[in-house]
């Protein structure tokens, strides 16, 4: 068996090599090779040679990207030769297939020592205590469910997020610090891996939704945050699918023809809304329905897998700050909630639980979140992070 996978790799190897020799002299034929153009431009000496080298790596790789014909070219080898690791110089970039054919990251190929990024949450939660703010830490579920690392992952390949993960919420609860879980709840409901995209890292709206539904519930029962229970019905939503639409951040690395592409679902409320989003990042504030204001239909006016993101349909991305006014709220309350990229699907849901609803995302903030925090006097500041986010630093910088 190794030795008939050792030939298939080879085979895959000059495959590649052939069709890369092939598609650039196709290129040079056509006169759109970039290589080409920069070989022209040589003069007869030492400097302008140099000159010429300095500049031909980038020449190629712009002539093997044309269209993006090289990454599917070598996706598709890839998926041939039955390669389920797919190596980049930076490791977080790897992309692993899972033995479900869905894509993932190697995010964590160590158990860390997540001691002081707990600290500085539990340091965070009474800072907001002692203002007299409750504090909430929800911890999303990572495509790769726990426990189920060796069996989804490929051999020789260890992942550790859900571990430490593990770990950090321990330490979080040990200081009394607020905690949410949503990976029982999501284990425990239908297919484990139908919650995520299949060539990105994100969780699907429809998990986002079922998340939100769970987590509104909880608000009721311990901050007395009261969720119109007519939003939290499947039934009064209609669900758009975008079919074959989305390519995700995995997806890219390698093309559709390593693991398919994506659908996307846009959820329709069924009864009457009214919001105003603002975001110093925006030209102007967005205002009206929940589709008209909350959901940027501008990143899905056409199928384009390779330059267009229709993850960012909900919440329009990663903005440092925005606010949300809600004007078909009574509760009156206020949430704060500081996320990561997976509260893009979760945002637009959340401003349904409330009056106003304020987001931070601090790897992109540049204010000061105590005086933020201050000025918005919320009820509640959340923290919702994937479990694979823990060790990325800049989304603890709380001071």
């Amino acid at each position: 068996m190794k030795r008939r996978g050792n030939t298939w790799t080879a085979i895959g190897f000059l495959l590649v090599v052939t069709l890369t020799l092939g598609y650039m002299l196709l290129l040079a034929c056509m006169g759109k090779s970039s290589l080409v153009d920069a070989a022209k431009q040589i003069q007869p000496s030492i400097s302008s040679f140099t000159a010429f080298v300095n500049q031909s790596e980038a020449a190629l790789n712009e002539d093997l990207d044309k269209k993006h014909v090289f990454i599917q070219f070598y996706g598709g080898v890839q998926r041939l030769c039955g390669k389920r690791v797919i190596e980049d110089e930076a490791l977080s970039a790897k992309v692993l297939k899972l033995s479900t054919g869905a894509l993932n990251f190697y995010y964590s190929a160590n158990d860390v020592d997540i001691s002081p990024t707990a600290q500085l949450v539990n340091d965070f939660s009474l800072a907001l205590a002692n203002q007299g703010i409750p504090y909430l830490y929800v911890a999303v579920p990572q495509k790769i469910q726990s426990g189920q690392e060796k069996e989804l992952l490929p051999p020789g390949i260890q992942e550790y997020s859900n571990r430490n993960a593990d770990r950090f919420l321990t330490l979080l609860q040990e200081k009394e610090t607020d905690t949410y879980d949503l990976r029982p709840l999501f284990s425990s409901s239908g297919n484990y891996q139908d919650w995520f995209f299949r060539t990105d890292h994100h969780w699907k709206p429809e998990a986002a939704f079922f998340a939100w539904k769970n987590i509104a519930k909880m608000l009721s029962v311990r901050y007395g945050i009261e969720t119109n229970p007519q939003y939290l019905n499947d039934s009064s939503y209609q669900k758009r699918i975008y079919e074959d639409y989305f390519l995700g951040s995995q997806g890219k690395r390698v093309g559709s023809f390593y693991a398919g592409v994506d659908d996307i679902t846009e959820y329709i409320p069924t009864f009457t809304t009214s919001f105003t989003y603002n975001s110093p990042s925006f030209s102007q504030p967005r205002s009206g329905s929940f589709n008209q204001s909350l959901l940027f239909h501008e990143r899905i006016t056409q199928r384009d897998w390779f330059n267009a993101n229709p993850y960012t349909l909900y919440a329009g991305g990663d903005y440092g700050i925005a606010t949300i006014t809600n004007h078909q709220s009574s509760n009156g309350k206020k949430i704060l909630l500081i996320r990561d990229s997976f509260g893009c699907a979760f945002t637009p849901f959340l401003a349904l639980s409330c009056s106003e609803l304020t987001t931070i995302d601090l790897r992109y903030f540049e204010g000061n979140l105590m005086e933020t925090i201050q000025a918005v006097d919320p009820d509640l500041v959340i923290t919702l992070y994937c479990v694979s986010s823990i060790s990325n630093q800049a989304l603890f910088q709380f001071y």
